[in-house]
């Protein structure tokens, strides 16, 4: 579905609302229409299917970074005095934790700002992506450019492996979490406002969903 496409949908799925008593379309519609034009949910069952399965991958993405860290972040080969970061000065175990906090913030201040089209926390999200990055490259940037680093290269690229799967891992798990709680916003939102998300399905010859008023409603 290109762009053009979905701009016209959701102009026909916002064509059915009905209006408030000052004549306007429900309060944060036009959240709703990013999010539906963003992830794209094809029929109300699938909200429910993305949101428990993002919610579900997200959940288990994160605990596995946990353990990653407890199992793998200052085992004993690890000399937490060596290779002492200049950003702050934090330890190789310190700076494991500020990545996985950093990435965890910058995913979900980027999603949410990204619907709610805000840039003040995607100005912040990008200043924490910039220093977990930095965290990430310093061991193996700092062991090619710098003399007399007190690590040696396997040492350096072991420890920014770690560090990049840390990275990557919470990362992805906040993106998916967020996009789960968006879906749970949404649904909430579609009943609250008495409308039923259908669309393609086995029965269905439409070929976009579509929102129309339930029968309760």
């Amino acid at each position: 579905m290109t762009e053009a496409d979905a701009t016209l949908d959701f102009d026909e799925i916002i064509g059915g609302l009905a209006p408030s008593p000052n004549g306007q379309l429900p309060r944060d519609t036009e959240f709703a229409e990013r999010i539906i034009r963003r992830l794209k949910p094809k029929n109300q069952q699938q909200m429910f299917d993305l949101a428990a399965r993002q919610s579900k991958v997200g959940g288990m993405l994160i605990t596995l970074m946990v353990v990653v860290w407890w199992l793998f972040i200052g085992v004993e080969q690890d000399d937490m005095n060596a290779g002492v970061s200049v950003f702050f000065g934090l330890d190789f175990g310190q700076a494991a934790l500020a990545v996985m906090v950093l990435s965890l913030g910058s995913a979900i201040l980027t999603e949410f700002s990204r619907d709610m089209g805000k840039i003040l926390p995607s100005t912040v999200a990008g200043g924490m992506l910039i220093l977990a990055g930095l965290y990430v490259a310093e061991p193996l940037v700092s062991v090619l450019f710098l003399s007399g680093f007190d690590l040696s290269m396997s040492e350096s690229i072991w420890r920014s492996v770690r560090l990049g799967v840390l990275w990557a891992g919470m990362s992805f798990g906040a993106y998916q979490i967020v996009n789960a709680m968006l879906l749970n916003w949404l649904i909430r939102f579609l009943d609250s406002n008495g409308y039923d998300f259908s669309g393609i399905g086995e029965e269905s010859q439409e070929m976009e969903p579509r929102l129309t008023l339930s029968q309760d409603g």
